[in-house]
């Protein structure tokens, strides 16, 4: 299991900006037309998520030089980005290249303003210019790929890449005029996993590439990384007293001693450090607007025009719970006596014609219609969306970002006697990153404070 200990602080080797004449990221490598921002940033705010296809960014700027007439600051500049832990290895660091989108929030002062650059990555920027109208036939993952590296990547360029879960299945599209986004969401909404035939794929970028990855990868710490954060080697005073590994929380109040005089819990090596800054937990049980939104009992009624048949399925969360790769052992919701009807939610799709649906040219291939992704689908996007810990402050560190899984041991709100009872069980455990936003301030001589504010979330509870 990956480890990631200490943080909160980066080395801020390169924030430039590049002058307009500098039309692609590999001018940059041949011009020294640049500013160097290190001195005149108050902030940088990165944002990811496994929901939103591409990395965003805000830099606030202090200018007592007319940067926005004078340079110019015209729109569509190149914006160069690497940091690193202090003395990380090579393979660690982070290098980004983003395109200036908006000046906004300007304030002026004498002889001095303020105000933001909006930011969005190079693939991003690519996309906006770039308009599809193409036939694409393929399995899933294939057509995300070819998408990608056509249109979005470019090796001379960002260099980011992209990691992709395999899929099965075959689709056949003509964008109408699409960006490449929409082509890859479109085919993200019908992609099935390899190992459980589920849907449930999200395309999205993080500091390290790009990931066209299923849920049930994202879900399986055996698969995906798990960033446990131990601040250092601490020791504790008393061995079984000391708190799980994970994101460590320091329980305040007065610590309670045992009858050999030595604390038990609140006081005691590791749980003294205190290593997430702030969290807030959402409503957690909203069982009255799942019912009414089918996240409870729904079902899906598939028209299949040419052969004139309809195909019926049903699904129901406690009956269901199993049959996806989860987080947690048990459901959010317990289970009462009064069954809730699938009716209350009902979808409708139509079959494809019969042109899309014959394969017999393509023997062994499995044409994808909505029986196969539709219901699942709807109820994969609640499953990130069941428990979710908003504000998840902690010290920044490289490896965090969106996609990946997190261990946090939930506060105790009680009254803590022993030390099992700091750590509410039902909320501790595995969580998934799902949104990520990336904050650094200037602290000197390239130091930077480095904060990371998430959105955690799970699909139940652990025990």
């Amino acid at each position: 299991m990956p480890n990631s200990k200490g943080g909160g602080e980066v080395i801020m080797s390169a924030l430039d900006l590049y002058h307009p004449s500098a039309t692609k990221v590999s001018d940059t490598k041949k011009t020294k037309d640049f500013l160097d921002l290190l001195n005149v940033y108050a902030q940088l705010t990165i944002y990811d998520s496994i929901l939103t296809p591409f990395q965003s960014a805000e830099l606030l700027i202090n200018d007592s030089n007319d940067m926005v007439p004078d340079y110019p600051i015209i729109g569509g500049n190149i914006v160069h980005i690497k940091y690193n832990v202090a003395d990380g290895p090579k393979d660690g660091e982070i290098n980004m290249y983003f395109r200036v989108t908006k000046v906004k929030n300007v304030v002026i002062t004498e002889r001095k303003q303020a105000f933001t650059l909006n930011l969005v990555s190079e693939a991003g920027w690519q996309n906006m210019y770039t308009t599809l109208s193409t036939p694409f036939v393929g399995s899933p993952s294939q057509i995300v790929k070819s998408t990608f590296d056509k249109y979005l990547y470019e090796p001379s360029e960002t260099g980011k890449k992209i990691a992709i879960d395999g899929t099965i299945g075959n689709l056949k599209l003509v964008a109408p005029r699409w960006k490449p986004s929409q082509v890859i969401k479109w085919v993200s909404d019908k992609a099935l996993d390899v190992e459980k035939d589920m849907p449930g794929f999200f395309f999205f970028e993080t500091n390290h590439g790009f990931r066209f990855m299923s849920l049930t990868t994202m879900l399986d710490k055996t698969k995906n990384i798990v960033i446990t954060d131990l601040m250092g080697d601490i020791t504790t005073a008393r061995k079984e007293g000391s708190p799980p590994k994970g994101y460590l929380y320091k329980v305040p109040g007065v610590p309670v001693y045992g009858s050999d005089g030595k604390p038990l819990s609140g006081m005691v090596g590791s749980e003294t450090t205190q290593n997430v800054d702030d969290f807030r937990a959402s409503d957690r049980s909203r069982i009255g607007e799942d019912v009414i939104a089918g996240d409870i009992a729904s079902k899906h009624i598939t028209h299949d025009i040419f052969h004139k048949s309809i195909d019926t399925q049903t699904f129901n969360y406690w009956d269901d719970f199993d049959k996806v790769t989860r987080l947690s052992k048990i459901p959010q919701y317990y289970q009462n006596n009064i069954p809730i009807s699938a009716d209350i939610k009902v979808n409708l799709s139509p079959k494809q014609s019969k042109i899309h649906s014959n394969t017999k040219d393509q023997p062994g291939d499995r044409t994808l219609y909505a029986d196969d992704y539709g219901l699942m689908r709807k109820h994969l996007m609640k499953q990130i969306n069941d428990v979710v810990i908003n504000n998840f402050e902690v010290p920044g560190n490289p490896i965090i970002e969106s996609g990946r899984l997190v261990e946090f041991n939930y506060p105790s709100i009680r009254k803590v006697e022993k030390p099992e009872d700091a750590y509410q069980k039902k909320y501790s455990g595995f969580y998934l990153i799902r949104d990520c936003i990336h904050m650094f301030t200037p602290v000197g001589n390239q130091t930077t404070e480095y904060k990371v504010d998430m959105n955690i979330v799970k699909d139940g509870f652990h025990a």
